[in-house]
């Protein structure tokens, strides 16, 4: 059985077959002790190897770290390592070679080191890349010399346990071996050594737990019953004056030391895999051929057995010729099976392999089925063409030579059979098991013409093949990439640069480019492919193409780095031959004489000119003829030009007798010419309509009235002929058949458009699941591009983009888009959208300004920014529920927005957000303050996570897409400087003490060592797949230490780094800046008086220093050095730039290698780059902040405030950058600004020709933010009569905000300043507490008598403030009583009661566990108070605050015996007294650390309960229903020892398992919760009183006559995703009402929803 993903090859070669069947006898030499030497029976060298040259091994994406054993090596005895995977070992496996071999060369064909397959292939295979690989050596020699043994099989076998159970590296570390899984891999006598090492290890202490990790054993040509030849062997020896060898004696057929073993070995087999392998032809032995073992002997005859045959003799069973020998595929798929059995054993499935290749088809759905144009061109090859190719100079070497990168570029005339010479290309190399990978361009079809979408399937290709690379590739998408949005050389950085070039592989990747001409930018490919010389991976590429101008540039350039080959086909008989088999294929099909036929070749050939396209038209137009004349006749007109042919097919249109056929005609081929990709027969149908309706049989249509310009293929696609066919139809000419390129796509955008208007059409957009495969989905995601690529602003344009904005199309268009998973379209729009508004006003800048229609360009131009908005903070709630359009996003749009203002996007749900709405939309998504005192000094950004780093040594690290806090790091002292690696998953922090390593979330330390160095790290950096650390010391030194060393301390890189001349040391001080290169090969390092240098690590030389360009302007006393200090820096992560600012103002980038200079003015204080390279950031410390596009070196955007700023980050997306503020309060930003986001869907240029200027991509003028200072609200408190709120801030203010969101006003302020934690109201509303960080408490008296208008009627009268000796304990929960007498403050450790009408402190009380509890008043007996914890619940007394009863335990312990259990009955009725049992031998849960929530029930009689998880990405959620008649004061006389246990319900799992958030319990119990997709749901529970009261003390799920409560589930509408961040979601809640009050930075939104009103239910269609 194979791997999911093993590449189905042949079992070999009939060469490699041949090799490994033929053997050569040994030459016959006068010494005949020679010839009968005993290793050359059991374990000799294979015989020569055939004439033809070996294949290499083949890749199977292994992730092994290859390694072979030292040649310093002096023995082969022993246990030797010859295989290391990178990733973590799985299995091991053991070669244990037979009699007279040897650890090596038992394996190596013809004693060939480059053949040695445990080493070189085995690694390689996709199932064995997490092994170990091993082979032992034991002396079993018997040559003759050899010193006498006495050694017998079961001495080896114990050698080979302590071998195996005590062997360690060269470092000293034990290997472990018997931690994993083990096979043995044996040949002949080494199988007997295997089966007694089981047999004595089985009973033996040091050897028991390594004999039980065995599971498998190969036996190659194992001796199981002996062999006759052994006696003959022993009387050899005898004969040479040797002694006989015990071992040898052991081999006698059926010897006593064979039956005892095989005697016992039975007792185990069972328990292990056996396969037996055996020899089927004869050894040579001297001058003769015998058989050496026969099969009875090489078999066991177990049941469980695998046996099977190899086609070689007793030595050639272990020696293989090349990967594709069949023995060894045999062998080999023998232990990959194996290998994949132990893997799901221990967790590595293929489940997982599976998941893996559903992940890798969702990153590249448009890509993962890549053969249709391969078998396009393939239906059209003609047996025995293109068979010239493989022929050609070069070509031979290009296919066999093993190393280095070979390119070939095939160039021809125009429609000569490129591509179908491509696809033989293709499958020759497929016939060769050489797996390559191909891409068709296509200029007619969009997705198929650019550089990106080649990378993106070649890509593709390989990881479906290679598992290593996929593994890399999913990694890359884990760490933020989106492979289907970024650019060609982001994807050429990421993925091929940065992993394929760094595989071990050593077979070549073969690619085949066919029609580069018809790219959008040939160029850029062939530049990015210069960058292959790089590569550690060997390529081949084929390209074939036209021979243009940027072409032929493109190639010169590449021959300096690559090896090239030029196929140059412009004479016009390269091809003839294949011409040749084409027309005597298909005339020997025509009807007519043979003379006829004849006359038709003849002619044909004579004028083809090599041009296959002309060839087929012609044949086409002759099969048209019904009479010997008509052919002659046909063959004297055609042309042989192709322009002319063409010509004469235009004419054969235009010539058509109907009006009505010529119109048809037309729009056929404007549809086709125009389309972004091609069309199928039923979407061309449909957008014929309404102009021509009904068309019978549009594939023959098409054959009838266009001439020969379009066809239709297999698939029922249609397309052009030929590009050249199109170029023809687009060339300026005085006909009815000109197209006008941006005059056809204006045309055909409007008619997208008109579709989209159309309700008879639309309508099946929504209900019509066909309609996702019809000509609605082109006009849906296409009409943009139309738009854009028109280049017009005409009147007739901007009137349907008016009418579909303003009408009621857009919400059914975001429907359909969303149902298709199409969303990403709406940022081509918002480009297309933004680029036409910018024409317009362009053209309308001479026209009068009474006829510019300003106010549907503004309609525009809102709508160009909402899109984006409607992407960014709706896409997830959209894609998983469609008709959230309708209603559920207008609402929380600005009110000044399109989307807002327009009414058929109003919502049908009644839901309604008012209060402190943004009036415009924001850029900010979130703020976090940071903890009082967290003195904050660096910001990074990698994988999911951001972190910021304390002073103090303290790192906090966030989710950057939720912004939730996933864990503090403490590092124990104050830390210099942090990194993390680029899959987030990895946090090294340098400490004045220790450097440590730690894993990200677990916050787990993974590796310390001491800093041995008396200087400060400046920067830290991951390299050498992140098993290295290297650091830039502000001594002027780098140094390094590899993770998981035992001895291990900081060592320099090179002494000579950063060694400056003599002249120079005292202007080099100590640096500013030090920052390495992506790769790590070189470090830059800026100082205060000296040049910014780089430096190569790898030789310690300086490779540049960074002098500024003559002429630049720059103080005077600097000029005639050339240089200015660069303050700062960093490396463009792709291009290997470095982007710094210079101390006098000006922000730079500068290519070391190159020289390339570029500066522009700007102060800067920080610059940082986007991980794809093509963004950076600077800073001011005045708070202002630029984004750069760094190709065009400008601002895109900037952002202004007046905080001081220490630090900036990108998210790994590159969506959102991230800044770190220090003010008043620290804080952590993230900002999205629409022109990123415009940025970000960065696409090839768009161009009608290759020839043709591409259109503009720029995301227009720098757009401007400025941010305004706020105070953040801290805690908030619903008014109990809903008709107000309360909120504190950070700076310790308190204000009232009425719920109409008209009114504030102050309450009061702290004097400290300090933040607001706690908030309170009495319940008649009366009263107001306030507590802030520090313990201050604020009360307040509130009178209020008119809501509607808070400033006018609102009087708030101070009381004296609560003064308590809290002894630095912080308020955890404050709480009116029922009566407003009564305030409890709870702290750490203790509670307190004070009261209002005294004013005074009444009593004071140490509670162990109070703040670790939720306090709420007892709804139905007031005089108590409920301290509700994670285990149980207790009952104080409000006067006294001593508790009234034993606590109520609902948490129980399962081992508690049931007569001393009471269990509460909920039905009632029975009086409580006579109720009570007491409780031995019950032990209630301790309290632990989960967050608590509570709500009472609408009918006072139960408590919901949540338990949650202080890890927030846990989803850990636990609920209990609790009686309230349980909690009731004990009666007199009652014992109060023990604990009450109360059996509780709960939701069901299913319900539970989607509450991230409870919210309410409404009338009717409905429990009202948000979920993790952040909706608002409503669960219908039932009757508590009524659940059947089953014995037990375990929780019980309430019961519903629905499916596990699905159907009493409902949506209702979501919070935007950048509402959820920070805190808010911890502060919103919910009144009696329904009304959900939601707080978000400084302001307070009420979301009024029905929710009685039918919503989404959960499980049905949201489609």
């Amino acid at each position: 059985m194979h791997s999911l993903f093993r590449r189905h090859r042949s079992q070999g070669s009939e060469s490699a077959d041949k090799s490994s069947q033929t053997t050569s006898p040994e030459p016959i030499a006068a010494d005949r002790k020679r010839s009968a030497r005993s290793d050359f029976i059991f374990d000799r060298p294979s015989p020569p190897p055939s004439n033809e040259a070996p294949l290499l091994p083949p890749d199977r994406g292994s992730n092994s770290s290859l390694r072979t054993p030292s040649p310093s090596q002096k023995t082969s005895l022993g246990l030797h390592l010859i295989s290391q995977p990178s990733a973590t070992s799985c299995l091991d496996i053991v070669f244990i070679h037979g009699l007279g071999g040897d650890s090596r060369k038992t394996w190596s064909r013809d004693n060939n080191p480059e053949l040695f397959w445990p080493g070189l292939w085995l690694p390689l295979e996709t199932e064995l890349e997490r092994a170990r690989i091993f082979t032992f050596g034991y002396n079993a020699n018997i040559r003759p010399g050899e010193a006498k043994s006495i050694a017998s099989i079961t001495d080896f076998a114990k050698e080979l346990l302590f071998e195996l159970r005590f062997g360690k590296t060269h470092e000293g570390e034990k290997l472990g071996i018997g931690e994993t899984p083990l096979i043995f891999v044996t040949h002949s006598m080494g199988g007997l050594l295997a089966k007694k090492a089981c047999l004595l290890g089985q009973n033996d202490e040091h050897y028991k737990d390594l004999v039980r990790s065995i599971s498998a054993i190969i036996f190659l040509s194992t001796p199981h019953r002996g062999s006759n030849l052994a006696e003959i062997l022993n009387r050899i020896l005898v004969a040479s004056f040797q002694s006989a060898r015990n071992f040898i004696t052991d081999l006698h057929r059926s010897s006593m030391a064979l039956e005892e073993i095989n005697e016992q070995f039975r007792h185990i087999a069972p328990r292990l895999s056996i396969w037996s392998f055996y020899e089927t032809l004869p050894t040579p032995i001297g001058p003769r051929k015998t058989m050496v073992l026969e099969k009875d002997s090489a078999i066991l005859g177990y049941s469980k057995e695998i046996s099977r045959p190899l086609y070689a003799d007793h030595h050639g069973v272990c020696k293989y010729s090349s990967p594709e020998d069949a023995n060894y595929v045999s062998v080999r798929n023998a232990l990959g099976t194996l290998a994949e059995e132990i893997a799901r054993k221990v967790g590595v499935s293929a489940d997982q392999a599976m998941d893996e290749f559903q992940t890798l088809q969702g990153l590249f759905s448009s890509f993962f089925e890549y053969d249709d144009d391969l078998n396009k061109y393939n239906r059209l090859w003609i047996e025995g063409t293109c068979e010239w190719i493989l022929h050609e100079n070069g070509m031979s070497d290009w296919i066999s030579t093993p190393e280095g990168c070979h390119l070939i570029w095939f160039s021809a005339a125009p429609a000569s059979g490129k591509s179908v010479l491509s696809a033989y290309v293709v499958t020759a190399l497929q016939q060769r098991n050489l797996a390559p990978q191909f891409f068709f361009f296509s200029f007619g079809d969009q997705h198929k013409r650019s550089v990106a979408n080649l990378l993106r399937s070649i890509a593709c290709q390989i990881a479906k093949e290679n598992r290593a690379f996929r593994r890399g590739l999913l990694d890359l998408s884990k760490q933020g990439l989106q492979v289907d949005k970024a650019d060609a050389s982001v994807i050429w950085h990421k993925v091929y640069e940065n992993i394929l070039f760094k595989m071990e592989h050593r077979r070549p990747f073969f690619w085949v480019i066919d029609a580069l001409d018809e790219c959008d930018s040939p160029k850029l490919l062939l530049d990015l492919i210069r960058t292959c010389s790089s590569s550690s991976v060997p390529l081949r590429i084929f390209i074939a193409s036209r021979q243009t101008e940027s072409i032929q540039m493109g190639v010169a350039k590449a021959t300096r780095s690559l090896r090239l080959t030029k196929l140059e086909k412009h004479s016009l008989d390269h091809n003839a031959q294949d011409i040749q088999r084409l027309v005597e294929q298909e005339v020997g099909h025509m009807r007519g004489s043979e003379q006829i036929k004849n006359l038709v070749i003849q002619k044909i050939l004579a004028r083809a000119e090599g041009n296959f396209l002309w060839t087929r038209l012609v044949l086409e137009e002759i099969f048209y003829c019904h009479t010997a004349s008509g052919i002659q006749e046909t063959l004297d007109e055609l042309p042989s030009d192709m322009q002319k042919l063409y010509h004469r097919m235009e004419h054969a249109i235009l010539k058509l007798p109907r009006k009505s056929s010529r119109l048809l005609a037309k729009a056929l081929l404007r549809w086709t010419t125009g389309a972004r990709r091609p069309m199928s027969l039923r979407e061309l149908s449909q957008a014929l309509e309404p102009d021509f309706p009904e068309i019978l049989d549009l594939k023959r249509t098409i054959s009838d009235v266009c001439g020969q310009f379009i066809r239709v293929d297999a698939s029922d696609y249609v397309a052009m002929v030929h590009q050249t066919a199109r170029e023809y139809l687009v060339q300026p000419r005085e006909t009815e058949l000109f197209i006008d390129v941006q005059a056809n796509h204006e045309a055909l955008c409007i008619k997208t458009v008109s579709s989209l208007l159309d309700s008879r059409i639309t309508s099946d957009m929504i209900d019509n699941d066909a309609a996702s495969q019809s000509y609605l989905l082109y006009a849906a995601t296409s009409w943009m591009y139309h738009l854009k690529a028109s280049k017009s602003g005409s009147g007739e344009l901007l009137d349907v983009l008016v009418r579909f904005f303003d009408g009621g199309a857009f919400p059914l268009w975001v429907h359909f888009l969303s149902r298709t998973g199409h969303l990403d379209v709406l940022m081509k729009t918002s480009k297309s959208l933004a680029s036409f508004v910018a024409l317009v006003r362009k053209e309308d800048a001479s026209k009068n300004p009474l006829l510019r229609r300003l106010s549907d360009l503004q309609l525009l131009d809102q709508w160009a920014v909402d899109i984006i908005r409607i992407v960014a903070k709706f896409s997830i709630s959209l894609l998983k529920y469609p008709r959230a359009i309708y209603g559920l996003v207008s609402p929380f749009s600005p009110e000044t927005s399109a989307l807002h203002q327009q009414p058929y996007c109003k919502n049908d749900r009644d839901l309604c957000v008012v209060g402190d709405l943004d009036s415009v939309w924001t850029d900010r998504l979130a703020r976090i303050s940071l903890p009082e005192g967290f003195e904050a000094y660096k910001l990074a950004c990698a994988g999911q996570y951001v972190t910021v780093l304390g002073v103090n040594g303290r790192i906090v690290v966030w989710d950057f897409q939720t912004f939730m806090e996933v864990h503090v790091v403490e590092h124990g002292e104050p830390v210099t400087s942090i990194v993390l690696n680029v899959q987030g998953d990895r946090l090294a922090t340098y400490g004045l003490q220790t450097t440590k390593l730690w894993a990200i979330p677990s916050g787990g330390i993974l590796y310390s060592v001491s800093n041995n160095v008396e200087a400060r790290a400046i920067t830290l950096f991951f390299t050498n797949n992140d098993t290295r650390i290297l650091a830039g010391f502000d001594d002027r030194a780098v140094r390094f230490f590899d993770v998981g060393q035992t001895e291990n301390e900081w060592r320099y890189v090179h002494p000579t780094l950063f060694k400056e001349p003599l002249a120079a040391e005292a202007a080099a001080n100590s640096p500013t800046c030090v920052a390495f290169s992506r790769d790590g090969s070189y470090a830059g390092v800026a100082y205060r008086g000296f040049p910014l240098s780089i430096w190569s690590l790898e030789t310690g030389e300086c490779i540049n220093r960074c002098n500024r360009a003559q002429g630049t302007k720059f103080a005077a006393d600097q000029y005639t050095m050339g240089w200015y200090v660069a303050w700062r820096f960093v490396w463009n992560p792709v291009t290997d730039h470095v982007i710094g600012f210079y101390a006098d103002g000006f922000v730079f980038k500068w290519h070391p290698l190159t020289g390339e200079h570029q500066e522009a003015q700007a102060y800067a204080n920080d610059v940082t780059a986007s991980s794809d390279g093509k963004l950076f950031l600077s800073s001011t410390s005045t708070g202002i902040v630029k984004v750069w596009d760094f190709a065009d070196f400008s601002v895109l955007y900037q952002l202004s405030s007046d905080d001081l700023l220490i630090g900036l980050a990108f998210s790994p997306d590159c969506l959102r950058f991230f800044d770190l503020r220090c003010g008043t309060v620290s804080s952590v930003n993230a900002w999205e600004p629409n022109s990123l986001l415009r940025f970000s869907d960065a696409e090839e240029a768009v161009s009608d020709l290759a020839s043709e200027t591409a259109l503009s991509m720029s995301v227009g003028q720098a757009s401007e933010a400025r941010l305004e200072q706020f105070e953040a609200i801290s805690a908030l408190a619903a008014c109990p009569n809903g008709k107000c709120v309360c909120v504190g801030t950070d700076d310790g203010s308190v204000q009232l905000r009425s719920t109409n969101g008209s009114d504030t006003v102050e309450v009061g302020k702290f004097n400290n300043f300090m933040e607001v934690r706690h908030l309170a109201w009495s319940q008649d509303s009366q009263y107001m507490v306030a507590a802030d960080l520090s313990g201050d408490i604020m009360l307040s008296q509130i009178e209020i008598t008119d809501y509607g208008h808070l400033t006018e009627t609102t009087q708030i009268m101070p009381l004296k403030n609560p003064k308590l000796d809290l002894k630095e304990q912080a308020i955890h929960e404050i709480l009116f009583s029922p009566g407003s007498s009564l305030l409890l403050i709870v702290a750490r450790r203790s509670g307190h009661i004070w009261s209002l009408k005294g004013a005074s402190l009444r009593t004071s009380e140490i509670l162990a566990d109070g703040n670790l509890r939720k306090w709420v008043s007892h709804p139905t007996h007031h005089e108590l108070l409920l301290g509700i914890g994670s285990a149980d619940v207790r009952v104080f007394g409000w006067q006294d605050l001593l508790e009234c009863r034993e606590p109520v335990s609902y948490l129980h312990i399962h081992s508690v015996r049931q007569d001393n259990v009471l269990i509460s009955d909920f039905n009632g009725g029975v009086d409580m007294a006579t109720k009570l049992l007491k409780c031995t031998n019950v032990v209630a849960p301790g309290p632990t650390s989960e967050k608590v929530r509570a709500m009472v029930t609408q009918d006072l009689k139960y408590v919901l309960i949540q338990l949650s998880s202080n890890d927030s990405f846990t989803g850990f959620r636990r609920f209990f229903i609790l009686p309230l008649a349980e909690m009731e004061p004990i009666r007199a006389g009652v014992n109060q020892t023990g604990t009450f246990l109360v059996r509780s319900a709960t939701i069901p799992d299913n319900v539970r398992s989607r509450v991230r958030i409870a919210l309410a319990i409404l009338p009717g119990d409905r429990f009202v919760f948000l979920d993790w997709d952040l909706w608002v749901n409503s669960y219908q529970m039932v009757d508590f009183a009524h659940q059947s009261a089953s014995p037990g003390i375990s929780s019980k799920p309430l019961k519903h006559h629905g499916n596990e409560g699905d159907e009493f589930v409902q949506r209702h509408y979501f919070i935007p995703d950048d509402w959820a961040m920070g805190g808010s979601l911890d502060l919103c809640c919910m009144t009696a009402d329904g009304t959900l009050i939601y707080p978000r930075d400084d302001k307070v939104s009420m979301i009024k929803a029905n929710l009685n009103r039918p919503a989404f239910r959960r499980g049905a269609s949201a489609f």
